[in-house]
């Protein structure tokens, strides 16, 4: 079912060398740098570390990742003096494209720059002598505009002999420039520009050397996308002006999505106030959506779910006299009975609503999975003329309904793939932009290649899988398919917490972004942590200021219980003690785990060497579950001084029974009597070791493999202490009584938080 987990194939996983190697090979190609690697194992330092924690080195790779790209090694330096050129008929998009330069400058903390027109900047590089770096002062210029638009621009590019002609480039291609005193930045069309500005954004940093300085790195880009459309879907509710409109410009927009699919039923239109829910978002609310998307050079299209999927009709007990099935009958209100002619009456003036707001070029009717959820037809009249005709019926009441109004209409495909609708198929309008959303991994989608067969313009639609988004995207290019779609099922009110509950379908916009434009990467081009680390920085919309942070670690040697380490079988294993990891043999452990001091998410770490003391590295909570029956409900691990905060290093061997389960408390004990108590809660600050990053707040510090190839990761939470002065002489970690309790891998107290300069 469409939005459901529990239908999506499980998917098979990249080679686990091979995806690891790839980051690694990639930022050699590009030169840049990459997160350094645990330091070797080390004896227990029972003293304090001067750097307990060093701002982890950024994510410098572009995403989406541009077809030409060749490092240049003299940068361009920003300066107070620094201003950004824009066409003297520069329109909305090149100003805007400015605006979003300066949002990135201000991000780290530099002042705006001067926004000028080229015929005032020109006078001025005629009288320094010419366009190179001594001609426009010591402060330098960023050129922005396509040539035709920008006569510096163009002289720029041809001082350089960069061609960018919409014939070569294609629409929204691009050209990039960046050295000492001028960046030029070229589009071979306004939105081209747009998106060169978006990757040149991604190239501000501080100086490595001096990080006093802001520059951008320097560099020689030629762009364009592989699919048209780029789009992505989402649920508008009362949360959209806030959360979506945040996404189109934190994400959306950088990673150059140019299409959004916004689902809008529940939008509480004025011709249906008897069917507004609480959790619709209102008219103006979906219009502050629509606007930040056009500002963005994002096309909105309007999605309104009819046939099935339409709960949003029949709320608050309303018109049940349009449902196919009875309501006193019916397991769900899932779909309407298209034979009865009010259902005209309420749905078609909600369309209008949706063409008057959106303003679109097409409109999404839905028309998916009409026959999932009830039986349809149901009706006598229905049953008689069958499925097809009813379905076909109503498909063509609402496109001749939206033509009549100047709009195309977009629907999901799969009720066309089946074969029982195989007689109706030729009374389709082919102008009809058909979704066909395959959420699974595959070599090749058969689909996308009957569509196309048919004559209708094709969309291919994935969900948040990276293996999925990549092979659907490389196969749609293959069929030559109009474009991509990432779909969004947050729920239909879910808006507010998509980032604790749904994050792993909201960090998934970035790698669905580098594959809708490079089509022919060949698997992952971000892995989950990567993707969840890069999302968290962009929305938290500041650039971190490097830190260097003392601390120590707590040492949990005489209290560990456990090793992280299996040599054999609960079972019966002939080596078994009872205390390894899960009893599941060598080939099911955390072997790979560094031991002695390693720093993991910049945090340094002491991780025991089972070795060391005898076969004991972690300390396990109880838990209801064989073989934790027999672990301690509480543990205390001495301290004696004063933190900022603590950093735990910890995983579940198992799930939770439920999303925020409390499955532990770790409670920290002052000195003077009073105490803190931290709940420890499932998929919020800790995970299993077999999990990907699930929540926004859940970071992960160590991600590694098993010795037979299986991803693990270790969870990395760290607490902030709102009284640092205060000294810590204990923290005790405390079952919860739930059916799983962590495992602790190691402890580190920093002198203060972990921080981040704002915007």
């Amino acid at each position: 079912m469409r939005g459901s987990e529990g239908a999506t194939p499980r998917l098979s996983r990249w080679p686990n060398r091979r995806r690891r190697a790839l980051p690694g090979l990639l930022a050699a190609a590009l030169g840049i740098a990459i997160a350094a690697q645990p330091a070797p194992s080390q004896p227990w330092a029972a003293g304090a570390w001067p750097d307990a924690y060093v701002t982890p080195p950024r994510d410098a790779r572009i995403i989406p990742l541009p077809k030409s790209l060749r490092r240049l090694d003299a940068p361009f330096e920003i300066t107070p003096a620094t201003r950004i050129v824009v066409g003297d008929a520069a329109g909305p998009e090149d100003l805007y494209a400015a605006r979003e330069l300066n949002e990135e400058i201000a991000a780290w903390g530099a002042p705006l720059l001067a926004v000028v027109r080229a015929s005032a900047a020109g006078d001025q590089a005629r009288l320094g002598g010419g366009l190179g770096s001594g001609g426009w002062g010591s402060g330098g210029v960023i050129l922005l505009g396509e040539p035709a638009l920008n006569p510096l621009a163009d002289a720029a590019l041809a001082e350089h002999r960069i061609s960018v002609d919409l014939r070569d480039l294609g629409p929204e291609g691009y050209a990039l420039r960046v050295g000492p005193g001028v960046v030029v930045a070229s589009g071979a069309d306004r939105r081209g520009t747009f998106y060169a500005v978006q990757t040149l954004r991604q190239l501000v940093e501080r100086d490595p050397r001096n990080p006093g300085r802001l520059i951008i790195r320097g560099a020689s880009v030629r762009d364009w996308p592989d699919h048209p459309i780029r789009a992505v879907h989402v649920v508008l509710d009362s949360h959209s002006d806030v959360f979506h409109t945040a996404l189109i410009d934190r994400i959306f927009s950088r990673y150059k999505f140019n299409v959004l699919i916004a689902e809008s039923e529940y939008v509480r239109w004025e011709s249906a106030p008897n069917i507004w829910h609480p959790g619709g978002a209102t008219t103006a609310q979906a219009a502050a959506v629509i606007a930040a998307a056009r500002e963005h050079l994002i096309e909105p299209i309007p999605l309104i779910q009819t046939l099935g999927h339409v709960g949003w009709l029949f709320h608050n007990d309303q018109n049940l006299d349009l449902m196919e099935m009875p309501p006193e009958l019916a397991p769900a209100r899932f779909a309407y009975d298209p034979l009865n002619p009010r259902v005209y009456e309420v749905v078609l003036p909600v369309l209008d609503e949706a063409i008057a707001l959106f303003r679109p070029r097409l409109l999404h009717i839905g028309h998916d999975e009409v026959r999932n959820v009830v039986p349809f037809p149901w009706s006598e009249e229905g049953r008689r003329l069958g499925f097809g005709e009813l379905f076909v019926r109503d498909t063509l009441r609402l496109y001749d309904h939206l033509k009549a109004r100047g709009v195309g209409t977009m629907m999901w495909g799969d009720v066309l793939l089946t074969n029982e609708f195989a007689p109706e198929m030729s009374r389709l309008p082919r102008d009809i932009v058909m979704v066909d959303w395959q959420y699974h991994a595959a070599a090749r989608y058969p689909s996308l290649d009957r569509f196309r067969a048919w004559g209708f313009p094709v969309l291919a639609a994935t969900w948040y899988r990276h293996d999925n988004i990549a092979s659907l995207s490389r196969d749609a290019r293959r069929a030559g398919v109009s474009g991509m779609v990432r779909t969004t099922w947050t729920g239909y009110f879910g808006n507010r917490g998509a980032l604790v509950s749904s994050y792993q379908q909201i960090y998934g916009y970035l790698p669905a972004a580098d594959h809708f434009w490079n089509a022919g990467r060949d698997g992952p081009s971000l892995d989950a942590v990567e993707a969840a680390s890069r999302f968290r920085e962009e929305w938290r919309a500041a650039r971190v200021e490097p830190q260097t942070i003392p601390g120590r670690a707590l040492d949990i040697r005489a209290v560990a219980n456990r090793s992280h380490i299996d040599r054999g079988h609960i079972d019966g294993g002939p080596d078994d003690d009872g205390a390894g990891w899960l009893g599941k043999g060598p080939d099911y452990d955390l072997r790979n785990l560094p031991v002695g001091q390693a720093r993991f998410a910049g945090v340094l770490f002491n991780v025991v060497d089972p070795a060391d003391r005898g076969g004991r590295s972690i300390v396990l909570l109880r838990g209801a579950r064989e073989p934790f029956l027999a672990m301690p409900e509480r543990v205390t691990i001495g301290a004696g001084f004063p933190a900022g905060a603590l950093c735990f290093l910890h995983a579940l061997p198992y799930p939770a029974s439920r999303f925020g389960e409390t499955v532990a408390t770790y409670r920290v004990r002052f000195g003077d009597g009073g105490a803190a108590e931290i709940p420890i809660r499932y998929r919020v600050n800790i995970g299993t070791w077999l999990d990907e990053p699930i929540a926004f707040e859940h970071e992960i510090g160590w991600a590694g493999s098993t010795r037979s190839g299986v991803d693990v990761r270790i969870s990395l939470f760290c607490w902030t202490n709102p009284d640092a002065g205060r000294p810590i002489v204990a923290v005790d970690l405390q079952a919860a009584g739930a059916g799983i309790a962590p495992a602790v891998f190691a402890i580190t107290a920093l002198d203060r938080a972990r921080g981040a300069a704002g915007r």
